[in-house]
């Protein structure tokens, strides 16, 4: 049995899939908590080490009991928590647990939205509670944040670009927007997950991979379908009516992708990216064309 071992929560969508990836190519024994085993199976069963490194330990949020029995015997935790509904008390209560159980080191998935400012966002409100939540945990092992700025994968959000013809947005047209693609959150995880705990220690690390506008995010689409996408910006209520549309994301969600979160956007890009992973951040360009089948 090696002698690492790391629980993974939120290890099925694209940067949970990433990280675990990525610690199975070094070797290291991995526990997913996930709703079925099967479809954790499902999606790792191609990788060479998978019977040998993983376990599932099967639960929900509705029910955080599972964790506090399976993540005993691990030595270090993978936090990521999408759904906003008693947010900041789930990921606490996982904290908790897993200092508890002798978990040395947290790697969480914030938001850069959390540099906002007090109460300025819904979802940067969320990730900074929870922070707090976890960092303020008495006797508690070392907690990393990592505060990831826009998703690229946000973009399949926005409609289907390619089939729709057209990408929208309230944003001008030549204001450069901060990126990261879901890939390099993963593998700057696996990193922090995979090295000394004390090298990274108590850090806050804030991801953006490249700075892109607008005209050019609809430039590089029509370059990936070989049709012309234009850009076209919309108001503020024809962007939100857009969102509800879609039937996946609330009404307070909606008015932060609306309303607040331009307001914090990253300006820089951050070069612990390039630091931690050796290689330059993967641009919008090369992660639309590796999943430009989310664009149609």
């Amino acid at each position: 049995m090696p002698a690492e071992r790391i629980f993974i929560l939120g290890g099925t969508g694209g940067i949970g899939k990433k990280v675990v990836n990525d610690l199975l190519d070094k070797n290291i024994a991995v526990t997913l908590y996930a709703r079925s085993s099967e479809k954790v199976n499902s999606l790792f069963t191609y990788h060479n080490n998978s019977k040998e490194l993983i376990s599932v330990v099967q639960g929900d949020y509705n029910d955080l009991s599972p964790v506090k029995e399976g993540i005993k015997g691990h030595t270090r935790l993978f936090l990521l928590v999408a759904d906003f509904s008693s947010f900041v008390k789930t990921k606490k209560t996982i904290a908790e647990y897993a200092y508890a159980a002798g978990v040395k080191q947290i790697v969480d998935i914030s938001s850069f939205t959390v540099n906002m400012g007090w109460r300025e966002s819904f979802i940067g409100s969320n990730h900074y509670h929870a922070e707090k939540a976890i960092f303020d945990i008495p006797n508690r092992g070392y907690f990393v944040a990592l505060r990831p700025g826009r998703f690229m994968s946000n973009i399949f959000n926005m409609g289907r670009p390619i089939s729709d013809g057209v990408i929208f947005d309230t944003a001008d047209p030549n204001k450069p927007q901060g990126w990261i693609s879901p890939n390099d959150i993963g593998a700057v995880a696996a990193v922090v997950l995979s090295e000394d705990i004390e090298k990274h220690g108590d850090i806050v690390y804030g991801l953006t991979g490249e700075l892109v506008t607008s005209q050019e995010c609809a430039k590089i689409i029509s370059r990936i379908s070989g049709r012309d996408i234009p850009y076209v910006q919309v108001s503020a209520i024809e962007k939100y009516k857009k969102i509800m549309e879609s039937g996946y994301v609330s009404h307070v969600l909606a008015v932060d992708f609306v309303d607040n979160l331009g307001k914090g956007d990253p300006t820089s890009i951050s070069f612990c990216i390039e630091i931690l992973l050796g290689r330059k951040p993967e641009t919008l360009e090369e992660y639309l064309q590796a999943n430009k089948a989310l664009l149609l």
